[in-house]
């Protein structure tokens, strides 16, 4: 038997599953539905008085004063748009096994409306299982989270992939770190930390980890602290690599290629005659970004500066050409 102080939380529950813009409830539909889902008998007052015990608390519920038809929750923990994208994301997600992932995807669509929820479900999302999943991810970030807010080292495992396409322990493993913060960088799950008895802050892969145990030892201090941000684009994005500028001569068609992959590090020196085939393009970015660019490009790029570059691309081209003539 439900108290009559719950019944205001069960209200709750009927309009945020029940109810949107387009799908209003009127206090005889509440009451319809209480009896059936609660097996509660209300009174219209009763909804009245439990409604506006709601809005006190913040919650926000259209009525019949604004829409002359019902009752429909107006704000819920995530826009519909906003649901969708994460599904997308979860669903495009190397690290998440596909049945873990459409568990997840189910708990975001429960946050929307039946009505909604529908319409979600009808989309499709397509999931890709092309790299070798490691079921222990979720007990890792959590494990990693409650040591980092306990401040106590761990002891870890490291993995690899194994020549049988799985994955297998390193042999520099277990090792002995200080975790600082998890981060998401360049599609994958990273901890920032320090390797006992070193000196230098490393990271790791979350998913290339297993058999995370928490250690009854303090971490090390970083003294300055650390930017979880500038790390993750020197070290990971970037590789470690400094960034350096490019001059290359390529086909118009390349263009589109180069802003969506380059952004605003691209900048259009000159093309003379928007019908000329060719332009000049300068670039801002790391050495091994740049030959991974030029390489794919071969027929239809030329890099002109610097000549220490060009040189290399040379050699490469040169010695790639020896192993296929």
């Amino acid at each position: 038997m439900i108290s009559q102080k719950a019944t205001a939380l069960c209200i709750y529950e009927i309009l945020k599953t029940y109810s949107d813009e387009n799908h209003v409830l009127t206090t005889d539909k509440i009451r319809e539905k209480l009896k059936i889902i609660y097996d509660v008998d209300m009174e219209r007052r009763a909804v009245y008085r439990n409604i506006e015990a709601l809005r006190s608390i913040g919650i926000e519920i259209n009525d019949y004063k604004d829409n002359y038809e019902g009752y429909y929750l107006m704000e819920r923990d995530f826009e519909l748009s906003e649901v969708r994208l994460l599904c997308d994301a979860v669903a495009q997600s190397d690290m998440i096994k596909e049945e873990t992932g459409k568990e997840i995807i189910k708990k975001l669509i429960g946050t929307q409306s039946i009505f909604q929820g529908r319409m979600l479900q009808k989309t499709v999302f397509v999931k890709t299982e092309n790299r070798i999943p490691n079921k222990q991810i979720f007990y890792n970030i959590d494990a990693l989270n409650t040591a980092i807010n306990q401040g106590c080292k761990v002891s870890v495992k490291l993995l690899e992939y194994g020549m049988n396409s799985e994955l297998v322990e390193r042999k520099d493993s277990p090792v002995v770190i200080s975790p600082y913060v998890t981060l998401w960088a360049a599609g994958n799950y990273y901890i920032i930390a320090k390797i006992e008895a070193t000196d230098d802050l490393t990271h790791f892969r979350i998913d290339m980890l297993k058999d995370i145990y928490l250690l009854e030892r303090g971490v090390d201090m970083i003294f300055g602290g650390i930017n979880p941000g500038q790390y993750a684009t020197a070290k990971i994005i970037l590789n470690g690599e400094p960034k350096e500028h490019y001059d290359i001569t390529c086909d118009i068609s390349l263009w589109q290629e180069i802003a969506d992959l380059f952004g605003t590090d691209a900048t259009l020196l000159y093309n003379q005659n928007y019908f000329e085939p060719h332009i000049k393009v300068r670039i801002h970015t790391t050495p091994s970004q740049m030959r991974s660019f030029i390489m794919n490009h071969l027929s239809s790029c030329e890099v002109t500066s610097p000549k220490r570059f060009r040189d290399e691309i040379q050699k490469a081209v040169m010695d790639a050409y020896k192993k296929y003539w």
